[in-house]
């Protein structure tokens, strides 16, 4: 079952709601709409499962989280999917108690909640990337599209960790599934420029991540979604990793 994604961030929330400053009542409030929107069609998850946690990395800028109406739909959704009694208002004050912590600079937070439902936030400073074409590499083997963890960010990270731990000296390999089809990096998510200039991303179908920054990218009409083959790869002008921490990364292929 693939999670949900909103429709606003944090910003937009806030104005629709008439909430001007995060508080009780503030998290109260966004806790119900984000539930609401997140699981309603998310059908729980009855088999014995492992032992992780789940997982959000959000970019913490100045105090306050980019795209944070979009990380916890998603993280609800996932928790109503794997059985995890899940309490939206504590997981605002956690995020929220650590925004104040850090009201200065860029860090790459990590939300995590685990089995039994308790949230924890912690975070870095973010470091700055060369300003160049990152070099990335397909991955030898291919991942399932059957694998229900690629449609889920948690702790369990198999099919991910597996593949960075090839031998190539890259900044991130580019999965594929049992199709050929293109899926996702394993920080981020994959879009490619063709040649008349539109911006494909591969579907969730494929085998991936419902990635945040992806989803906004979306709904703004700036990227489209299709199912990408390495030819498409070799024939395009322009490719990305992208992701909610980094947003737009470009990247070149030296093994295709």
């Amino acid at each position: 079952m693939l999670g949900a994604t909103a429709n606003v961030e944090w910003a937009g929330t806030a104005r629709r709601y008439g909430i001007c400053k995060p508080g009780p009542q503030a998290r109260r409030r966004v806790a119900r709409q984000v539930t609401r929107r997140a699981v309603g069609n998310v059908a729980p998850m009855t088999e014995r499962r492992p032992d992780f946690e789940l997982l959000e990395t959000i970019l913490l800028e100045d105090g306050s989280y980019f795209l944070r109406e979009r990380h916890l739909e998603r993280l609800a959704a996932s928790a109503k999917y794997f059985g995890i009694t899940l309490s939206l208002e504590e997981v605002l004050a956690a995020l929220d108690e650590h925004g104040k912590a850090y009201p200065r600079g860029l860090r790459r937070a990590r939300l995590l909640v685990s089995g039994a439902g308790r949230a924890r936030v912690e975070s870095r400073s973010l470091d700055t990337l060369p300003a160049r074409l990152l070099p990335v590499a397909l991955a030898q083997t291919p991942v399932s599209r059957r694998d229900l963890f690629l449609y889920h960010k948690t702790t369990k990270r198999d099919a991910y960790d597996s593949r960075r731990d090839e031998c190539l000296n890259v900044f991130d390999f580019l999965l594929w599934n049992e199709d050929g089809e293109l899926t996702e990096f394993t920080t981020g998510n994959l879009v490619v420029e063709s040649s008349d200039g539109h911006r494909w991303t591969p579907p969730v179908e494929s085998g991936l991540l419902a990635g945040t920054f992806r989803a906004e990218l979306i709904a703004r009409g700036e990227v489209r979604e299709r199912v990408l083959t390495r030819l498409e790869l070799k024939q395009a002008s322009r490719c990305w990793l992208i992701n909610s921490v980094r947003r737009w990364v470009r990247v070149s292929f030296v093994r295709a």
